[in-house]
């Protein structure tokens, strides 16, 4: 169903049904129990018309059903390579559902297609679906190698959605004066980049090249310096900036390619930093990247073939 409602060619816009129909299959519909095993929960505004109820409790029951569903994909006795295969074809499974709801999220802007019932249920699948993710990495993400994403770090890294309003999605059968103070509680934000391989002379060989190839840095700045910078297991203490000299269509790019090699270099992360201005000496901010992102900067092939070295 995740799926379904985003087909291109079938889903959700093509939906011509009208108000008394929808009255119709409400007068029959019966809502799935709340998951006793759900960790998080979804706040949503109220729907105000039959549409969005209707889609908005066939969306909820999905939800529920699958997060049920973890019982049974990790049972008791399995053992833990089972359990870390039944963790990757579930979060591959999610990793498709969001992607999928991105892509015909910016399809249907491109066209203008979305009215206002749609938009309402597209967001609601939106953050049902980051909310499974979360819930997938909350229960079982023991059972992967991999870091675990914050529901903030989701919604910008399917939907570069950096203004995701936290408010939607809070753990179960919390009081909501508990909910207000969970902020003081949680983990300080990460203040290093993360890079995850051990042989860090690649990186250099890799920035070197970048900086010859489109102008990365200004004379200001060195490539040992950002090199220290990305390494730095705390960057609020390093005493320099990252002055940039590429176009800032060039450098998002970069970071895109850069990112796969990082625990946390995204634009929200370098916005974080405050180590990086543009070569308007400005500072650089997450929505500068975002604004900025291309599929084909400059030089975009010479790229590819010099990050590819980091693999």
């Amino acid at each position: 169903m995740f799926s379904s409602l985003v087909y291109i060619t079938n889903g959700l816009h093509r939906d011509n049904r009208k108000e008394k129909d929808f009255k119709h299959l409400l007068s029959d519909f019966k809502l799935n129990p709340k998951a006793n095993n759900a960790v998080f929960k979804v706040n949503f505004k109220k729907p105000l018309n039959a549409k969005k109820e209707y889609y908005q409790k066939l969306i909820f029951n999905e939800t529920e059903k699958t997060v049920v569903s973890f019982v049974k994909e990790f049972p008791e006795n399995a053992t833990v390579p089972e359990n870390k295969y039944s963790f990757t074809i579930l979060l591959n499974k999610f990793d498709k559902y969001l992607n999928d709801i991105a892509n015909y999220i910016n399809n249907r802007a491109i066209t203008a297609d979305f009215n206002i019932d749609d938009n309402y249920i597209i967001n609601y699948l939106k953050v049902s679906v980051i909310r499974l993710y979360a819930e997938l990495q909350e229960q079982y993400g023991q059972f992967s190698e991999d870091s675990k994403f914050t529901i903030l770090e989701i919604a910008e890294k399917y939907f570069n959605d950096t203004t995701f309003d936290i408010n939607q999605i809070e753990k179960a059968n919390t009081k909501k004066t508990v909910t207000k103070k969970e902020p003081r509680v949680t983990a300080k934000p990460k203040t290093s980049f993360g890079y995850k391989s051990k042989d860090t002379s690649t990186l250099l060989t890799v920035l070197k090249q970048l900086n010859l190839k489109i102008d990365l840095l200004d004379n200001r700045s060195t490539v040992e310096q950002f090199q220290e910078l990305l390494l730095s297991k705390d960057f609020t203490v390093v005493d320099f900036q990252i002055y940039l000299q590429c176009e800032t269509t060039q450098f998002s790019y970069v970071v895109k390619k850069l990112k796969p090699f990082f625990n946390s270099f995204n634009p929200t992360s370098i916005e974080r930093s405050g180590k990086f201005r543009t070569k308007t000496d400005t500072p650089l901010r997450a929505n500068n990247l975002h604004k900025n992102k291309v599929h084909n900067p400059k030089e975009k092939e010479e790229i590819d073939k010099i990050i590819q070295q980091l693999q």
